[in-house]
């Protein structure tokens, strides 16, 4: 019987009785998998590497948080109560399925699909190649720029994504065309949820040096969330973005800076944090104060996040990554169905409840899995 409780003995005990009746679940790759993730938020406390796998199986079951958020979240001693203020992983998929039609997501997950919608507003060139048909096409794409972006179609979290050149297929578009496909079918078939085939070619965005001088090497950017419920529509909690490391992309896989924007006046109000558990206050390679930075025309983005969000009539939380261009222009950079809830990483609390009343609707499951597993 599961049951929620603040003594961690207990939560230890409870997530290594799950894993022990659920063998299905827990594989020895999984369990590895799981160990991996540990591994790279440990350090030497009170918890065993042990004891913060069962723990963290405790907190997916109980609350329904990836072994990321218990970290990045900073759950660890959290009760109870200070738990369920947050909207874990299985939340947000629980409430995205409330409010967008799970049949038109495909309109955001495949961001050529988006692209095809919203194009006057990308700012740049985007090709789709998935066979050999695709071959001229890309042939005169390849020959107008330098640099590019590939980016594998139905994937998440920045995997596949990288910035390549012409030097690097030694300027033959044809090796490029049969290389590029080749790599990303690789990517795609590595992950069975990945959805579509093919991949994205992007022209790489000329950022604006209002916010490039945060972190020259990577394309900043602002996650806005628009909420759209009956007329209305909110901006929920934006975050500035901020790439590090000389990184290209700026993704909370590699380690990227977040800081709260005040939807109000633009400004950032919140030191930096990333969802490696790091806490900044300067940027550590620009030297950058991440609180009190203006973001450039905020007044001029909102309105434009409100008017691409009503282009989607049935997917009414949506994740837009928006980027400030070298003319002065915000463009979109994607849109995401299923964004995370990044406000709550950078102002480190939990933010169910206020979600709940934007949204006028709560789920009545004790457990998210329930209907799900027995």
């Amino acid at each position: 019987m599961l049951y929620r409780t603040d003594d961690i003995n207990n939560q230890i005990d409870i997530g290594n009785k799950i894993i022990e009746t659920r063998p299905e679940i827990y594989s020895d790759e999984t369990l590895d998998s799981i160990r991996g993730i540990i591994g790279k938020f440990y350090k030497e406390n009170d918890f065993s590497p042990d004891d913060l796998l069962y723990i963290s199986v405790y907190d997916y079951w109980l609350y329904g948080f990836t072994t990321e958020e218990v970290f990045y979240l900073n759950l660890l001693g959290k009760s109870e109560t200070d738990k369920q203020e947050y909207i874990s992983h299985m939340d947000r998929i629980n409430y995205m399925h409330h409010l967008n039609k799970v049949d038109d997501e495909h309109l955001l997950t495949n961001k050529i699909e988006t692209y095809r919608i919203l194009g006057e507003y990308y700012g740049r060139e985007i090709i789709y190649i998935n066979s050999k048909q695709d071959l001229a096409e890309f042939k005169k794409f390849f020959a107008k720029y330098e640099e590019f972006v590939i980016k594998p179609v139905g994937m998440a979290t920045s995997i596949g994504i990288r910035k390549v050149s012409r030097k690097d297929y030694n300027y033959n578009a044809s090796i490029a065309f049969e290389s590029i496909l080749a790599e990303i079918h690789e990517v795609q078939s590595k992950y069975k949820w990945a959805k579509g085939s093919g991949v994205v070619i992007e022209e790489v965005i000329q950022q604006g040096e209002a916010l490039k001088f945060l972190h020259p090497a990577s394309i900043n950017s602002v996650r806005l969330t628009t909420i759209r419920y009956g007329n209305d529509i909110s901006i929920f909690y934006p975050v500035l973005r901020i790439g590090m490391g000389g990184e290209f992309l700026c993704c909370g896989a590699v380690g990227s800076i977040l800081t709260g924007i005040n939807v109000q006046s633009g400004i950032t109000e919140t030191e930096g944090r990333n969802e490696w558990n790091e806490h900044y206050v300067t940027h550590p390679n620009t030297g950058i104060e991440l609180m009190g930075i203006q973001v450039p025309k905020w007044m001029e983005l909102k309105r434009l996040a409100e008017h691409l969000a009503c282009k989607f009539d049935t997917i009414r939380y949506i994740g837009w990554d928006f980027v400030f261009t070298s003319d002065e222009k915000w463009i979109v950079m994607e849109a995401n169905e299923n964004g995370e809830f990044l406000g709550q990483i950078a102002y480190q609390k939990g933010l169910l409840k206020e979600f709940q009343d934007l949204i006028n609707w709560k789920s009545d499951k004790k457990f998210w899995w329930i209907g799900k597993y027995n």
